[in-house]
């Protein structure tokens, strides 16, 4: 499939319904009370809100596909207690009310399925109300696998699953790991490898190069929950979004990795 833009933002695993995610401020929930946002989340939309003024000064007046890498609704999992409301149909409604502002300044939306015990289906649910791209295998508004040729040639693939580790020095080898097994798979079943590979799910951010390949993963827009710290008491989650940049890029070179990182503490 052809991109149109030469400017792809590409965000995921913005939590929301989590205590530790995401929020607007002054949620109407759908019994009809307020929401607000607790501390942590008055300190994550900053974050949010800075973002948004970012990605308008990279893009300027130019056109910008939205890519959604992936959980964007925490959802209530594994017995959580770290929930905003218990009704499911409010973490909708927020996401909604989270992503509508970037979601309308955007040429095309695409999104790809999360963790299902987080999301469920609903990411295909969302992608319909924000009018994503659907995936013309299967119907959906939310893809397992995205794959775009960028205006360079470049070959762009994102999906949201990679391991993640709790030793810090072991990162960047698991990005690369994982770019050199996309590129094998690929191959070896005589189909065109990507040339950028995007991932998510670990919640912390990275950009590696070969010089010739590049993976990426966007961080989490969430705090650690309980559960985290239980596993990886030592992390500080960082919230992060990365815009490539193909404007001034001539065919077969790789796009310009822009990257804006926000610590979540």
């Amino acid at each position: 499939m052809n991109a149109r833009t030469r400017l792809q933002v590409i965000l995921s695993d913005l939590h929301v319904l989590s205590t530790v995610g995401l929020w607007p401020p002054r949620y109407k929930a759908h019994e009809g009370h307020i929401i607000l946002q607790n501390v942590f989340q008055e300190l994550l939309w900053q974050h949010w809100k800075e973002c948004q003024e970012w990605i308008a000064r990279i893009c300027g007046e130019d056109h910008f596909e939205l890519i959604l890498n992936g959980d964007l609704v925490d959802g209530i999992h594994h017995k959580t207690t770290q929930v905003m409301s218990a009704d499911q149909n409010d973490q909708i409604g927020a996401v909604l009310e989270v992503l509508g502002p970037l979601a309308e300044k955007a040429a095309k939306i695409y999104l790809t399925k999360g963790t299902e015990s987080h999301t469920r289906n609903d990411e295909c649910y969302i992608g319909r109300e924000l009018g994503a791209v659907q995936d013309p295998a299967t119907g959906h508004h939310a893809w397992d696998r995205l794959e775009l040729k960028l205006p360079t040639g470049k070959i762009f693939s994102a999906s949201h699953h990679m391991p993640a580790t709790k030793r810090v020095y072991l990162e960047a080898s698991m990005m690369s790991i994982e770019l050199q097994n996309e590129i094998m798979e690929r191959v070896r079943c005589n189909k065109t490898p990507p040339d950028i590979v995007a991932r998510a799910h670990r919640h912390t951010h990275g950009i590696y190069s070969n010089g010739r390949q590049m993976f990426m993963v966007t961080g989490a827009w969430q705090g650690l929950t309980r559960y985290g710290r239980k596993v990886v008491p030592h992390a500080i989650p960082s919230a992060s979004c990365i815009i490539l940049d193909s404007r001034n890029k001539k065919t077969n070179e790789l796009p310009v990795a822009n990257e804006k990182i926000f610590i979540n503490e």
